[in-house]
């Protein structure tokens, strides 16, 4: 049984004929509408966002927590100055340049710049004056005991009622409660010194806090600029010469990552473009089928963008999970224009002249492309019904690149093909040799049962393997996921460098809870040692509670000058400050100095 080719209808012709016949004026609009869609595709990408909740709904929990986070902590976002003196003896040399260096940084606006450190001696000074407040209370209470007894054998012997004179006098020597508190800090560390410096990795370092609190790139990108505009001035100054500067912590990490993205972004885009155009001159070996296919492609590609701007879509921003928008356009729609190239060429080699092999191309590709685009384009659709608005920015443009990239192949091409196609009709002469698809077509037809149920027999056992995916086949280390040469000279190289240094990670990972008791309820469930989180801590171990100073410290604190006489103070060890002296001089109130936050950063 034979079976007779469809042949073109009166409404396929008539489709071609009105293209044909106004194709330059088709241009000419494509073309003015091209110029406001491309204006908005160019601001999308220019105005690339970075933030967190630019991937989710306004009223999810995280992003409610982030407005929290901003409203209780202005800063929490850090840039680590790194310089490598090459030896310890020109630590100094280091030290000087970014003394000179945080002089600029302190200039900067405050809604750039929080903090600016280069050691620790607020915290070590805040400490040293509310000194009484962190020593437990035993120890208060045996320093207060001492006092008191050298007080009652001084005053005895002064009004003649001592019951031995020979008694020697009782100690108010403190050396041994020093020793036990030199010993906890000599257990964090070398704290001799109050620079952000290590000898032994001959490296220093200043941090700067951030202004305010961002998820995004912008900010961290303008001080980070500014920082690295400052540096470049002041390495031409003698001092500064022979020394590496690098940058760690969130800023830069956040910069270096969104970089590399923008980067990822250029290139990926230059390179589907060039990749497809070597794909398709070598299979048509016909350099004009470039000028056929990509002008109404890369057209459609930001029709995509202009139309999902406009209501009701209203994607106004792209995010990191949408900038690749642009590239998987350009992929998946040009198979509509090669498979209506295709069937063009296929005709043209049979020797009939442009028209009728349009005809015949539009006519053999509108129904199966038509199909395929409208399949792809609900694919994408469908993430629109999704929350997480990354995935929903998706679908809307996805799903319209689907559909404007199918048009101007069938609308703009066949003007270009008659523009560009002026060889008369002719028959191709036939191939010599024999073709790969020719090898292929024999093959599924000496097989086609073996064939089928080795592809059942693969997706079975496929299947098979899918089904025993569980979380272990999930990345969760984000450290895998950077950029390849970070670990080399990047944010990854300084920053474990920076974490030798300080002995932990800067920043501290915030979990914000609606009451303080369930804050102590989740500090407790997380002390049990894990290889994520090295301490657990709230405000309270950094300042003590307002009832134990009012009820026991401060009573006992406050109790010891009335008790002690200049004597009793005179007999203790030089003030470092750490004798009877140096003691009863730290201010029992808390009312000054750093604030929790910033004491909980040197004690955790």
């Amino acid at each position: 049984m034979t079976t007779v080719a469809a042949e073109p209808g009166p409404k396929t012709r008539a489709f071609v004929r009105f293209v044909l016949r106004h194709g330059a004026l088709l241009w000419a609009i494509a073309l003015l509408l091209g110029v406001p869609a491309s204006l908005r595709t160019v601001h999308l990408y220019a105005y690339l966002k970075s933030d967190l909740e630019e991937l989710l709904p306004r009223d999810a929990p995280s992003v409610m927590a982030i407005d929290e986070l901003r409203r209780r902590n202005p800063g929490l976002q850090y840039l680590g100055v790194l310089v490598d003196t090459g030896s310890a003896a020109a630590l100094p040399v280091g030290e000087r340049f970014l003394d000179v260096l945080a002089a600029r940084i302190r200039t900067y606006p405050p809604e750039l710049v929080r903090e600016v450190r280069t050691g620790h001696e607020a915290e070590q000074t805040f400490i040293e004056k509310h000194a009484p407040l962190y020593v437990e209370l035993q120890d208060l209470r045996e320093i207060r005991r001492r006092i008191e007894a050298r007080r009652d054998y001084e005053v005895s012997h002064e009004i003649g009622q001592a019951l031995d004179d020979d008694e020697p006098a009782p100690s108010v020597d403190t050396s041994d409660i020093e020793k036990k508190y030199a010993q906890r800090i000599a257990s964090r560390g070398d704290h001799e010194s109050q620079r952000l410096t290590s000898q032994s990795d001959h490296l220093t370092m200043l941090f700067v806090e951030m202004g305010g609190f961002s998820t995004g790139v912008e900010k961290a990108r303008a001080l980070l600029g500014r920082v690295q505009s400052d540096v470049a001035t002041l390495s031409g100054e003698k001092y500064a010469r022979g020394l590496r500067v690098g940058y760690a912590s969130d800023v830069a990490i956040s910069v270096e990552e969104f970089d590399a993205l923008q980067n990822d972004l250029s290139w990926s885009s230059v390179l589907v473009v060039l990749a497809v155009g070597l794909v398709i001159l070598g299979y048509y070996k016909w350099w004009r089928a470039l000028i056929a296919l990509f002008p109404p492609l890369l057209l459609a590609t930001v029709y995509a963008f202009g139309l999902a701007s406009l209501p009701p879509f209203n994607v106004t921003e792209l995010n990191s999970n949408t900038a690749f928008l642009g590239s998987i356009i350009v992929g998946n729609g040009i198979n509509f224009g090669v498979l209506l190239l295709a069937r063009y060429r296929e005709e043209r080699k049979r020797g009939l002249d442009v028209e009728e092999a349009l005809v015949r191309g539009v006519f053999g590709a509108r129904a199966g492309t038509l199909a395929a685009a409208l399949a792809a384009g609900v694919a994408y659709s469908s993430l629109v019904i999704t929350e997480f608005r990354g995935f929903r920015q998706f679908g809307y443009i996805g799903g319209l690149g689907m559909l404007t990239s199918w048009l101007a192949a069938f609308v703009l091409m066949p003007p270009l093909l008659l523009w560009v196609d002026r060889a008369p009709p002719a028959v191709a002469a036939p191939t010599k040799g024999v073709s790969l698809m020719s090898y292929v077509m024999r093959l599924v037809e000496a097989a086609p049962k073996r064939i089928a149920g080795l592809a059942l027999l693969v997706t079975v056992l496929a299947g098979w393997k899918v089904s025993h995916f569980d979380s272990s086949w999930l990345e969760y280390d984000f450290s895998k996921l950077r950029r390849y040469d970070t670990w080399q000279n990047g944010e990854g190289y300084w920053g474990r460098r920076m974490d030798r240094l300080l002995g932990h990670y800067l920043t501290p990972t915030i979990v914000m809870f609606d009451s303080a008791a369930a804050a102590q309820r989740g500090q407790q469930r997380s002390r049990a040692p894990s290889k994520v989180a090295s301490s657990v801590a709230t405000w309270r171990p950094c300042a003590p509670s307002t009832t134990c100073c009012r009820s026991t410290k401060r009573k006992n604190w406050r109790s010891l000058p009335r008790f002690a006489r200049p004597s009793h103070l005179a007999c203790g060890p030089p003030y470092r400050p750490k004798n009877a002296q140096g003691w009863m001089s730290f201010s029992a109130t808390n009312s000054s100095g750093p604030s929790a936050r910033t004491i909980c950063r040197a004690r955790c």
